[in-house]
């Protein structure tokens, strides 16, 4: 499988393309980096994909309706809709501050799901 892959690491924007397996974790070739942080981000990205989500949980007792919430950490980009529905059944009480854990070991990831915004 060929696979191009923008690189997002730094500005340049190195196009990356990869041949490969992904179901089996192996690359054959990998060309068009620049670096050597385009080469790791270029493997990940085709071998298994992670994204940190972002979005926004309800409130309750404030005046602000909804209050941004993110993971500490990148999770598996095969689970960011499961991480949508787990945040749309959220709703956080006042206060809170920014960098709030809201829930540990966000969908079993290991990252939590913390609090980017805050509320009083």
């Amino acid at each position: 499988m060929e696979k191009k892959i923008i690189c997002i690491t730094c500005p340049k924007g190195c196009v990356i393309t990869v041949n490969g397996d992904p179901e089996k974790g192996t690359i054959d070739s990998l060309e068009g980096n620049e670096c050597r942080r385009g080469d790791t981000y270029a493997r990940n990205e085709f071998i298994h994909p992670v994204r940190i989500l972002t979005s926004s949980v309800k409130t309750e007792g404030c005046a602000a309706p909804l209050m941004a919430v993110r993971t500490s950490a990148p999770i598996p980009k095969e689970l960011l809709f499961a991480g949508m529905e787990e945040i749309k059944k959220i709703t956080v009480k006042a206060p809170v501050a920014v960098g709030d854990v809201l829930v540990e070991n966000f969908l079993g990831t290991g990252a939590n799901l913390v609090a980017a915004g805050s509320i009083e």
